[in-house]
């Protein structure tokens, strides 16, 4: 076995499961804020870069 997989395997197993769960939960966070952001001050800056005309 290798040296980083010495040890037991349910911890292994647990922190894997633990990367996996923030890893998925960072990705439904990036989609929920693409399509849906919040945003509705019409003076913020995302509206300049986001404007129909460009």
């Amino acid at each position: 076995m290798h040296a980083m997989m010495e040890g037991p395997l349910w911890g292994v197993i647990a922190v894997a499961s633990v990367a996996g769960v923030v890893a998925a939960a960072c990705f439904v966070l990036m989609f929920w804020f693409i399509f849906k952001p919040g945003e509705k001050d019409p003076h913020h800056p995302k509206y300049e870069i986001l404007r129909r005309d460009r």
